[in-house]
Order: C-alpha cells, then sequence, then structure tokens
C-alpha cells in the first residue's frame, strides 16, 4: 500500500510540475469505497495522456474477497480540443488480485489490460473538470486459487475474457494555472 501511495504522489507531483494537468478521481468508485485516481497531460491540442490507478482495498464482499489493483495508461485523442467534448482513447495496463472466481474458488493472480475508452468532458471555469467515460477490453490474468468447500490447491491457471474495466464520473482539478499568470 505504501508503495502505491508513494508512486502516485510521484506522479501527481511530475504531472502538477508540466501545466494544463488534471488531478482526477473517480466520484463512482468512491461512492463504494474503491479509490480510483487519474492524472490527465496535454501532449499537444487533441492529444493527452492519462495514467491512473484503481485500488480496492475490500478484503471481502458478501464474504467473498475483492481486492486489487491496477495500474492503467491511456493515450486519449479528444474530437474538438484537450478537456472539451468527446474523446477516444487506447488502454494499456496491469493488475493484481485476490478475489472470487465464482462461489467455491479463491484466485490470487496479476494479469494485463488492453482496451479502448470513450467518454466526454466538461471544463467548468479554468480549473474543475468533469469527466464521463466507459472503457472495454480485453483482459489476460494468471493466477493460482484454493477451492473454497474443500480447501483444496487449485494449481496455476489463467483466463482472457473481454469485459469493461472502467466506468465513472471523475471529478478533475488543475492546481497550477499559466492563464492566471498572464
Amino acid at each position: 500500500m505504501r508503495k502505491i501511495i508513494t508512486l502516485f504522489l510521484a506522479l501527481f507531483a511530475t504531472a502538477s510540475s508540466y501545466a494544463q494537468s488534471y488531478v482526477k478521481l473517480n466520484g463512482v468508485y468512491a461512492l463504494v469505497g474503491v479509490i480510483n485516481p487519474s492524472i490527465e497531460m496535454p501532449l499537444s491540442n487533441r492529444f493527452t495522456f492519462n495514467m491512473e490507478g484503481v485500488y480496492s482495498p475490500w478484503k471481502s464482499v458478501n464474504n467473498k474477497p475483492m481486492h486489487l489493483g491496477m495500474f492503467l495508461n491511456e493515450a486519449r485523442f479528444h474530437v474538438k480540443e484537450n478537456y472539451k467534448g468527446w474523446y477516444v482513447g487506447a488502454t494499456a495496463g496491469m493488475q493484481g488480485f485476490y478475489m472470487a472466481k465464482d462461489d467455491t474458488k479463491n484466485c490470487k493472480g496479476w494479469g494485463i489490460i488492453l482496451g479502448g475508452t470513450t467518454g466526454y468532458q466538461w471544463r467548468i471555469g479554468r480549473r474543475m473538470l468533469i469527466e464521463a467515460f466507459v472503457g472495454y477490453g480485453w483482459q489476460h490474468s494468471w493466477y493460482v486459487g484454493t477451492n473454497r468447500i474443500t480447501g483444496a490447491d487449485i494449481p496455476y491457471n489463467m483466463s482472457s475474457e473481454w469485459l469493461p474495466y472502467k466506468l465513472g464520473v471523475n471529478i478533475g482539478y488543475k492546481f497550477f494555472d499559466p492563464e492566471r499568470r498572464r
């Protein structure tokens, strides 16, 4: 956990030093106790780069483990201009988890994510941003497990699925505003 917090503080410091970067938090995930901060930095007038992390601190939901973490990198193309209107993005990321595969198995492992995202951004004034988004893609996971009923170990396994991997409404804030100094 300390490593994740240190990583996000370092990313925040790096991104904040670059003008026009937004630091965001997913309000939908926050409502269920999942932490999903992100940082979006401009690359040009219509391209941005978004880094985000997802951390579910839940050791158990309905007596089933639901502990996971994800780190996602995303290149975004904005139809109009950065931070206004529709965008599409290509995502690559990784995940680690300890969660229930079904009613009988608990699985612990890691995986990769490749997918696409679309969303819409509204700027509110010079510093605030609201963003609605959804992401869908391919996830490949490697894991070991335990049978919850018998306690027997489940050997090394892997699986691949096409699943939604992100959904939400971000609230963003630009800490450093170069327009203000002009």
